[in-house]
């Protein structure tokens, strides 16, 4: 009878909580699939005491993941849980979100490097309004190098130092002063160099608090002597890092920008390595107040050409008719004009200057003054042409005066 009734008990049990089929035909879908994740590397630190009641450390280092609980948000599910294996504990909970961008990260430190060419107009001019700026902006000219004289210069070098903030302004400005040509920028991240030397002199200054401390305890003077040898060596090192550390410091605090700059066009020199410039010319003299003579005779003659400011001319003139020939031979020095291109164009480089020298006319010999009003009509590496008028006056008795006129070309030599 209690068999029966323990049957019916167990039946009634079983109608009571009806089973349910549940299908396994895919594998079961993780709650965290879907949501974001990320990888940090943690290190984990156990530390436990031994039979003798010594602490003993244990380190790991664990990759594990992070999951977003929203845009910009994550939560660590593994790190402590990786740490309780270590410790034996019991793994706490789920810690609350953080935000990702939540942990201080310091700024790069980057050495900005940039290489520029370009063409102006003078480059002397460009050097000094370049310098002006660059003091302007906070930074220094370290070099400065122009090729040249200082209305002629055809190039020049400049290396500056200006605070990366103010470079890509400043590399603006450069551009409304002339032509770049190229232009190349280097970034280097020294950030990792930085915190190494900070972590070595950290090292150093443990290991010189150590042996200075040894250095205080009663030794022998070999143990000393030994000491003192090594804090030597410490402290040089000690030195030594930090001085390449304020250098990079330095060179992270400012960039530096290597400049050349060129003139446009190039430079316009007639022969500039030739010791002297002979040449031949065409020439007239005409008297003001002839007399009885042949106002104007038509002749030629050579020049000697060093430089614009020291020039010499010999000019031959034929007899006509009863009066006999004549001849002047003048030393000269000129200027050319600052405001019409100083002497540094291709064409048309105007010029003033006076003369000095002896001349031989109708029979008498005398000395010779003048002024000159010249224009160098084309000049080029390998010639030069040019035209001259001057007023000469003859030093005699019975004062003469005259119009001398060259047209004539000279080459190196």
């Amino acid at each position: 009878m209690l068999r029966v009734l323990l049957c019916l008990s167990l039946f009634a049990c079983a109608a009571s909580s009806p089973s349910k089929s549940v299908r396994y035909d895919s594998p079961p879908t993780s709650a965290l699939a879907n949501r974001p994740q990320a990888w940090q590397d943690i290190t984990v630190t156990n530390r436990r005491s031994n039979d003798d009641g010594e602490q003993l450390v244990t380190e790991a280092s664990v990759r594990h993941r992070t999951l977003a609980s929203a845009p910009g948000a994550a939560v660590d599910v593994v790190g402590t849980a990786v740490g309780s294996l270590f410790s034996g504990q019991q793994a706490p909970g789920p810690v609350s979100a953080q935000p990702l961008g939540a942990a201080k990260t310091d700024p790069e430190k980057l050495v900005v490097e940039a290489w520029i060419d370009m063409r102006v107009e003078d480059p002397a001019l460009a050097t000094a309004a370049i310098r002006a700026q660059v003091e302007a902006d906070g930074g220094r000219v370290i070099s400065e190098n122009v090729i040249g004289p200082q209305n002629k210069a055809s190039s020049a070098a400049m290396e500056l130092r200006v605070p990366p903030a103010k470079a890509a302004g400043f590399q603006v400005w450069l551009a409304s002063k002339g032509l770049i040509e190229s232009r190349r920028v280097l970034a280097t991240d020294v950030g990792k160099q930085l915190f190494d030397q900070e972590l070595a002199l950290k090292n150093l200054d443990v290991t010189m608090t150590r042996l200075q401390k040894l250095a205080e305890k009663d030794a022998s003077m070999k143990e000393l002597i030994e000491i003192e040898n090594e804090m030597t060596r410490v402290r040089g090192q000690i030195e030594r890092l930090k001085g390449e550390n304020r250098w990079l410091l330095d060179r992270v605090s400012f960039a530096t920008i290597t400049l050349t700059l060129s003139r446009e066009g190039g430079p316009v020199e007639f022969a500039p390595h030739a010791r002297i410039h002979p040449g031949v010319h065409l020439s007239t003299l005409s008297l003001v107040d002839p007399g009885d003579r042949q106002r104007t005779r038509v002749g030629g003659g050579a020049t000697i050409h060093i430089k614009r400011w020291l020039t010499f001319d010999f000019d031959l003139f034929p007899q006509r008719g009863e009066d006999s020939r004549a001849v002047v031979g003048t030393f000269g020095s000129a200027l050319y004009s600052s405001f019409l291109g100083g002497g540094r164009r291709a064409f048309l480089n105007p010029y003033l200057g006076y003369r000095f020298g002896v001349g031989y006319l109708s029979g008498d010999t005398s000395a010779v003054l003048g002024a000159e009003v010249g224009l160098e009509l084309y000049k080029h590496k390998y010639v030069q042409i040019g035209v001259a008028l001057r007023a000469l006056a003859f030093l005699r008795e019975g004062r003469d005066t005259a119009l001398h006129g060259q047209f004539g070309f000279e080459v190196p030599f």
